[in-house]
């Protein structure tokens, strides 16, 4: 039985970025399979698809930083809602968890990283509301539980709230 079409709240599925086009095409193929009903086949492409967004985050690329950081909080909304979906609930819980806290550490970030800090700030509205709403929808996690915490410790820490 063919799967919802995912939004992830962006603005339709998702966002394709000309700035990552390996990145858009795992993301096509993600949410066409996910529309086919084909779980492990999308669940495989959103991987890849958040697999090069982290890659773009980690090698600390200082051009489009906003796309990079539009391109984890995509593929992480479409990847935990699919597990949430298929009952995977501490692993969604976890794929959002990991972005949030990647956000965070981007936040506190080296002073020279105002790009990466601007762009984290504003893409990190969208992944705490996913930890809140995943905690109402299915209870407590300890997971969510961290990176909630991690947020706000960023909030202490800077003396004026970020997020």
């Amino acid at each position: 039985m063919p799967q919802p079409c995912v939004d992830t709240g962006l603005g339709g599925p998702f966002v394709p970025l000309a700035a990552l086009p390996g990145w858009t095409r795992a993301m096509h193929q993600a949410t066409r399979a996910q529309c086919l009903g084909q779980v492990s086949r999308a669940t495989g492409w959103y991987r890849e698809a958040l697999g090069l967004a982290f890659d773009r985050v980690d090698t600390g690329c200082t051009d489009n930083e906003d796309a990079c950081l539009c391109a984890l909080v995509s593929s992480t909304l479409c990847l935990s809602g699919l597990q949430a979906d298929q009952g995977q609930l501490s692993l969604a819980a976890a794929t959002l968890a990991d972005a949030h806290t990647a956000l965070v550490r981007l936040m506190l970030g080296p002073p020279g990283a105002s790009a990466w800090r601007k762009a984290a700030v504003r893409y990190s509205h969208d992944t705490h509301a996913a930890l809140v709403q995943h905690w109402a929808a299915h209870g407590p996690d300890p997971v969510i539980e961290g990176a909630l915490r991690a947020g706000c410790l960023v909030m202490n820490a800077t003396a004026r709230a970020v997020h």
